[in-house]
């Protein structure tokens, strides 16, 4: 998956963008939109276009660290979008999801208590905290309420099984789960998502056969 202007907008808002090097409150040197590492240090200066190029380089970094959880947690765009922000500021999402033991609602509450900087809260912090929980809980909007009938056969390539749903999205309620290589008839399809006998499957985790 990867960043929506949605996401890359609540990134931009609470990161802001400084051109010139400066120390962030957990001093260290940060420089554009809250990049950090070696390549930052005192009285480095860059343009509005490079530090755009260090945001789409960084995001890359931390989408594939919300990414990684995936198959765990089937996140919907939202979700997705909240959490490679969280990550983009605390650096992963490892700890806030118990290394994927934690359900999304447990993810959500926790979000909150990572608002401190060096042992202290920040208000800025807390509001970013805030925006992230409301952005992770809000439910996304389909493009599509109509589902179509087709009939073919697929397989899961799925590596830890896949999610069967009440519905075709991953607010429903879960089923069961399905084995990876198990193979199943696919009836109708609604906004990548595909109806079996008795449920529906993300078709991402899936391969026509």
């Amino acid at each position: 998956m990867n960043i929506t202007e949605k996401g890359l907008g609540l990134i931009k808002e609470f990161e802001g963008c400084q051109l010139t090097a400066y120390k962030c409150p957990a001093d260290v040197w940060t420089i554009g939109y809250g990049h950090t590492g070696k390549d930052v240090v005192a009285g480095l200066k860059i343009t509005k276009e490079k530090a755009e190029k260090l945001l789409k380089t960084d995001l890359a970094t931390f989408e594939k660290k919300v990414d990684k959880y995936q198959e765990k947690y089937n996140w919907n765009q939202n979700e997705f979008d909240a959490l490679v922000s969280f990550a983009y500021n605390v650096g992963n999402i490892d700890q806030l999801t118990k290394n994927g033991s934690r359900t999304k609602e447990q993810i959500a509450e926790s979000m909150l208590l990572y608002n401190k900087a060096a042992g202290k809260e920040l208000a800025g912090l807390t509001r970013r905290r805030k925006a992230e929980q409301e952005l992770f809980l809000t439910a996304c909007k389909t493009t599509s309420t109509k589902a179509t009938d087709e009939s073919y056969k697929v397989i899961v390539t799925a590596k830890n099984g896949l999610n069967v749903r009440k519905g075709a999205g991953t607010n429903y309620g879960k089923v069961k789960v399905l084995k990876h290589k198990q193979k199943v008839t696919i009836t109708k399809t609604k906004n990548g998502w595909g109806k079996i006998s008795d449920g529906w499957i993300c078709l991402k985790y899936t391969e026509k056969i």
